[in-house]
């Protein structure tokens, strides 16, 4: 029986290394055809994300060139916006200033029209006041002249009175009727 402690436990063995081998080389083969079929549906997946990756890379580009030229469109309507404005505001700057100078023009004629008015107005109040003293001073001349003959009306009267040559005539009687 001794034998047999050591030939069935090496008999099993080899019976189980063949089995083992065998075994090994059938997971290895399916191991295989396991990593080939993977690293074929890897590559079939990969080369969908990257069909993927660059559809979704050319639609991001041809949005972002999209954007960029609903940018730029916008940037020159506001500049073209702006630059409208500027123009609209420097011709109507224009316009007032123009109209400014010919309202300063207007202003600066009525200006020398009111002074001649006015030197002119000065110089009728002038020879009004002059007109009004020559007649005021010819009322007091002619005053002082009623006055002259008055009192050499008096003094002829006195001297004839004194004088006894000259006698007036006497009174004329009118008749009744």
């Amino acid at each position: 029986m001794n034998k047999f402690y050591l030939i069935v436990p090496a008999v099993l063995l080899a019976v189980f290394v063949v089995l083992y081998n065998s075994a090994t080389k059938e997971m290895a083969l399916k191991e295989a055809a396991q990593k080939a079929q993977v690293a074929e549906k890897k590559k079939v997946e990969d080369d969908r994300k990257a069909a993927v990756e660059k559809r979704a890379q050319a639609d991001a580009q041809k949005r972002q060139e999209e954007r960029a030229a609903q940018d730029k469109a916008k940037e020159d309507k506001k500049i073209k916006d702006y630059d409208d404005a500027m123009k609209a505001l420097k011709d109507e700057s224009t316009k007032y200033s123009t109209e400014a100078d010919k309202l300063a023009k207007e202003a600066g004629d009525l200006e020398i029209q009111i002074s001649q008015a006015r030197s002119e107005k000065e110089k009728l109040n002038r020879e009004t006041f002059d007109l009004l003293k020559q007649v005021e001073q010819t009322k007091i001349n002619r005053r002082n002249a009623e006055i002259e003959v008055q009192r050499m009306i008096e003094m002829v009267a006195k001297k004839l009175a004194e004088n006894n040559v000259v006698v007036p005539p006497p009174p004329v009687l009118q008749a009744a009727k």
